[in-house]
């Protein structure tokens, strides 16, 4: 088993983390070719600034976590983000926003990416239940999006149901990163086998150099 570090990312999201500790954990992470780490907005551009020097991107959520805000509130957050020194973005989502508005306000919204990295969106499928799921997985078949996230901090038990559902019905060039609360080795691998272009993990500081020592 070899895992790739240039497809996990490292979700710091936790609203609760100091300066501090948010500082430290970036030097930490800084140190593993990961694909990208996730902050909040106002974590940004100090991010970005910590970073400096590694290839690893910086990731943020627009309308984050409810996502109920208006388009022009999403466009504003969208750009700010870009312009803060963000490359993966994900504009938060309802399911109940994909069959009316998805398609319309991504072509939107992924102008002010300026073309430097496709847009994608956040869908949060941790409270869905399964009838709910399924007919996500239809609505998302429909979109133009290439990227899609899908959850925080889901259970092994509920990536890996999202995953068989969306695997089904996913278009070619749709990526779909999964994030899950803290998985092992074994389970990150059974992800990627389940069909999971990315994860999202938040044990990174644990899993991180195990990965690795491994490869």
């Amino acid at each position: 088993m070899e895992l790739e570090l240039q497809k996990i990312s490292i979700m710091l999201i936790d609203p609760l983390c100091t300066d501090q500790q948010f500082t430290e954990e970036i030097l930490f992470l800084k140190e593993f070719p990961v694909r990208s780490i996730f902050v909040l907005p106002y974590n940004v551009a100090r991010a970005k600034q910590l970073l400096t020097g590694t290839m690893i991107q910086v990731g943020s959520f627009v309308d984050f976590p409810l996502g109920s805000g208006t388009l022009a509130k999403k466009a504003f957050e969208t750009g700010q983000l870009y312009r803060d020194g963000a490359s993966d973005v994900f504009v938060t989502m309802t399911p109940e926003q994909l069959p009316l508005h998805g398609n319309q306000s991504f072509q939107a919204l992924e102008q002010l990416s300026f073309g430097r990295n496709a847009l994608g969106y956040f869908l949060d499928s941790s409270q869905l239940t399964g009838n709910q799921k399924q007919v996500l997985t239809m609505d998302i078949a429909t979109l133009n999006v290439s990227a899609i996230s899908l959850g925080v901090n889901l259970t092994m038990e509920q990536a890996i149901y999202d995953m068989s559902l969306l695997r089904t019905g996913r278009k070619k060039q749709m990526t779909f990163q999964v994030n899950v609360k803290a998985p092992t080795l074994l389970e990150i691998e059974l992800l990627f086998q389940a069909g999971a272009s990315y994860i999202g993990i938040s044990n990174g500081r644990e899993i991180l150099p195990l990965i690795s020592k491994w490869n």
